[in-house]
């Protein structure tokens, strides 16, 4: 869908995607080291994970154009990027 809108992949870097990109690792970190599977961080980790793919699915309906560095869906709605970026 991304390549069809905009001709190239996606990289927008959302708060969510990074939240999520951290609760993975640190889920595949536990797995390994503790006895037991952490099961409340990977329930966690896909929450995030579902709610970072529908937003960028969204952030791909609304944006007229390529964006790189979007900092998410509320961001592009306000029509505001956060200052220093």
């Amino acid at each position: 869908m991304v390549l069809i809108s905009f001709g190239r992949l996606s990289s927008f870097l959302t708060y969510l995607a990074k939240t999520a990109a951290v609760l993975q690792v640190c889920f595949l970190i536990l797995l390994f080291f503790l006895p037991q599977v952490p099961l409340l961080l990977f329930y966690m980790a896909t929450v995030i994970t579902i709610l970072d793919l529908l937003e960028e699915i969204f952030l791909i309906m609304i944006l007229p154009q390529w964006e790189t560095d979007v900092k998410g869906l509320y961001w592009v709605l306000r029509g505001k990027k956060i200052p220093g970026s």
